[in-house]
């Protein structure tokens, strides 16, 4: 009787561990999320339960921070600009006080108010122009990060007018949570590509880099131009070449300087950050396109302490040349 029950248990363990051992591998998944395609591939922990909840999570911050759906939270900050405070979502407070951050360090560079002024030039929209020198002055009358006030779980507008607009940072924020989800399952490694923000999470085989390729400005449906090798990092670009329009013989691209009101100009063509902390990619990778490579410089010591990280910086300027601030290897493709 005891040998029986013995067997038994060894028959119902051999089962259990069979089918966890063979459990069904789902391969990469796509979806539209926040107005862009948006990549996973888990490879062998790839489950058709995982990936529901991290496009869960994804369809969780689309109705937070879109500029298009009428009942997120952005929409309702937007819509009681200078007449009332708006409840919001802790996510919300934390996307919004880091990009105040970066603002400050930045000094405007990165300005999350500037929703007048995108609006403005719609660019990749069916209204996109080249406004008027008062048309601009007027949109910049309605930005400014210092006009952004926040109380407890309260956020106010002062400006009549003004609006958020988080297309520099969201994305950022978007693979750090699904980095959160995949370490809490003890993912071993993952792409996620967020409309072309990456996150290289974990390591290959052998302990080996990820290699991320860089694209080229001129050619950017061609080859990369440089290969990055990365560990558990985000890649983020910036460049003049993705959204744009042209009027005159003019490009017009979709990356404003809230100083000029237009288009930034600060010789580079794209710029690329690297960091464990993609929300600080992504709003640096802005940011650093607008303040040119040696403003750029100067600030990277400062981001790092204040956000206690390491970041690395590459700049493609017109001719073709890169320049490197970093550790991470770069090499031409």
């Amino acid at each position: 009787m005891k040998k029986s029950f013995i067997s038994f248990l060894f028959i119902i363990s051999t089962l259990f561990l069979n089918s966890c051992s063979h459990k069904k591998i789902v391969p990469a998944q796509t979806e539209i999320c926040m107005d862009t395609v948006c990549s996973i591939n888990l490879f062998d922990d790839g489950t058709e339960e995982l990936y529901s909840q991290i496009f869960s999570r994804l369809d969780s911050i689309e109705k937070t921070f879109s500029p298009t759906i009428k009942d997120s939270e952005l929409c309702k900050v937007n819509a009681a600009a200078s007449m009332s405070a708006t409840n919001v979502s802790k996510d919300f407070l934390y996307v919004l006080s880091t990009t105040q951050k970066v603002s400050e360090i930045t000094k405007g560079a990165l300005d999350v108010s500037a929703g007048a002024l995108i609006d403005l030039w719609g660019i990749n929209t069916d209204h996109q122009k080249v406004p008027s020198r008062k048309e601009i002055e007027e949109a910049k009358s309605k930005t400014g990060f210092s006009k952004i006030k926040t109380e407890d779980t309260k956020v106010l507008l002062k400006q009549q007018g003004m609006s958020l607009n988080f297309g520099a940072v969201v994305k950022g924020f978007a693979a750090d949570e699904i980095v959160k989800i995949l370490k809490s399952h003890k993912v071993k490694k993952a792409i996620i590509d967020l409309g072309g923000n990456i996150y290289a999470y974990g390591k290959k085989e052998n302990n080996r880099p990820w290699i991320i390729g860089i694209k080229n400005p001129q050619k950017p449906d061609g080859n990369p131009l440089l290969k990055v090798y990365i560990r558990n990092s985000s890649i983020v670009t910036s460049g003049n070449y993705e959204r744009y329009f042209e009027a005159d013989g003019k490009r017009y691209h979709h990356i404003l300087d809230t100083k000029t009101g237009a288009p930034a100009e600060s010789g580079v063509s794209s710029s690329t950050v690297i960091c464990s902390k993609s929300i600080i990619a992504d709003c640096l990778s802005t940011a650093a396109f607008v303040l040119g490579i040696k403003e750029t410089e100067k600030i990277i010591p400062l981001m790092e302490k204040e956000f206690d990280t390491t970041i690395d910086c590459i700049f493609i300027k017109p001719d073709g040349t890169f320049v490197h601030f970093g550790n991470t290897e770069v090499v031409p493709y």
